[in-house]
């Protein structure tokens, strides 16, 4: 593949996160619940990935949970805390641009006794606190909003949604996946923690409660995760087994995916400074050349409140399924949406939610921007689109 442009479902894995993590399947493989040395040794590195990530995200060891990847994450802190919460309230707060993981674990909390509220966003796919705060009622146990969209990009205002409900003593969930290791923010359980400069103020997000995230989002190794569960949060497992992850996740750890996970992170924290401005110039100028170049064309999401590598744009009068064939024959990967749900061929919930004339939402095409990106991949795609949009609004006057 020439040009790489989907790197919001999955980036290249990072040297370090490899080189990490090849010693323990190879040499260091003993099980981490095992008592003999090799065992203990997998487990010490199990706590060290836990002490690196916390670093890295100002909160305690002892809140990282590993698990399998952010769908996973999402169903143990929704169904988790409803299950160890719900006598307190079964009143939910969500969003109609969520993540698949959250909107069908909600869904599934409805059939066992689950009332929710489901925040339509505007037209750039946002929500406000106050809306919350309307939303929130004393039967309100949680809140569940997406840090920024998987699809379009847009950042969501968390630090003032999660302020909002501890203020009025509600939980707050956090889908961070597309957020960790891409923007700079600091969790605030625990003062001095972070080591590396990540330019947020700690006390921002005291709000959030539980805080979700996937290593393959930010050159990790896919099929591991971790989940944030703030200190005295009463949450019960969703799988059955072992003690392992403070009895919150039976099941054999993955040391080397965990142990991988913590060293992309470090090195996607400590590079967060010198790649934001970069991407974000890269994505600035693929979006005014896309809605220059190319008529009828429109960008979707916040221009403003944006993920540095997101570009979704739409086009009257063609499919986005015949826009990617032909793009991927040129040698260029990119996406109609979220990975999970692009191959359905159902027309997108999130661009639905955004109520966009009706000639473009099936035009709409994903472009991620990865730090690895360069100029010329930019302009090659962007080239290589303008022909295939206007190739194939020819074929459709023939």
């Amino acid at each position: 593949m020439a040009i790489y442009l989907d790197n919001a479902a999955a980036m290249r894995a990072k040297a370090e996160a490899l080189a990490a993590a090849m010693p323990y399947m190879a040499e260091q493989f003993g099980n981490p619940s095992s008592l003999h040395t090799p065992g203990l040794t997998a487990k010490k590195a199990i706590q060290k990935a836990r002490e690196d990530i916390a670093t890295c995200l100002w909160c305690k060891p002892n809140e990282v949970v590993f698990t399998s990847g952010g769908t996973e994450s999402d169903n143990l802190a929704i169904k988790g805390f409803f299950e160890a919460n719900k006598g307190k309230g079964k009143h939910i707060i969500t969003t109609n641009i969520e993540h698949p993981a959250v909107s069908e674990s909600i869904a599934w909390l409805k059939t066992q006794g689950a009332e929710v509220t489901v925040l339509a966003v505007d037209g750039e796919g946002m929500i406000t606190a106050e809306q919350v705060a309307r939303a929130i009622r004393p039967d309100t146990i949680l809140v569940a909003v997406q840090f920024a969209n998987n699809e379009i990009g847009t950042i969501q205002p968390i630090a003032e949604i999660a302020t909002v409900a501890k203020e009025r003593g509600v939980a707050c969930f956090v889908d961070a996946v597309q957020a960790v290791g891409h923007l700079p923010f600091a969790l605030g359980s625990t003062e001095g923690a972070g080591k590396l400069p990540l330019g947020a103020t700690p006390r921002d997000y005291e709000g959030i409660t539980m805080l979700s995230a996937s290593a393959h989002k930010f050159g990790g190794p896919k099929g591991v995760g971790f989940l944030f569960v703030r200190e005295g949060t009463k949450l019960a497992p969703v799988l059955h087994g072992g003690p392992q992850e403070m009895h919150l996740r039976a099941g054999t750890e993955n040391v080397p995916g965990i142990v991988g996970t913590a060293a992309a992170l470090i090195v996607s924290c400590r590079e967060l400074r010198e790649n934001l401005p970069r991407v974000r110039a890269l994505r600035d100028m693929m979006m005014h050349r896309i809605t220059g170049e190319i008529p009828d064309s429109r960008v979707n999401g916040s221009r403003i409140h944006r993920l540095a590598g997101n570009v979704n744009v739409s086009f009257s009068g063609v499919e986005a399924s015949s826009i990617l064939v032909l793009m991927d024959m040129a040698g260029i990967a990119c996406s109609g949406g979220s990975a999970c749900s692009s191959a359905s061929g159902k027309l997108s919930h999130v661009i639905e939610a955004l109520h966009i004339p009706p000639e473009y939402e099936n035009g709409t095409v994903r472009l991620t921007i990865s730090p690895d990106t360069t100029q010329a991949e930019i302009d090659g795609a962007v080239t290589a689109l303008a022909g295939i949009v206007a190739k194939l609004r020819e074929g459709r006057k023939v």
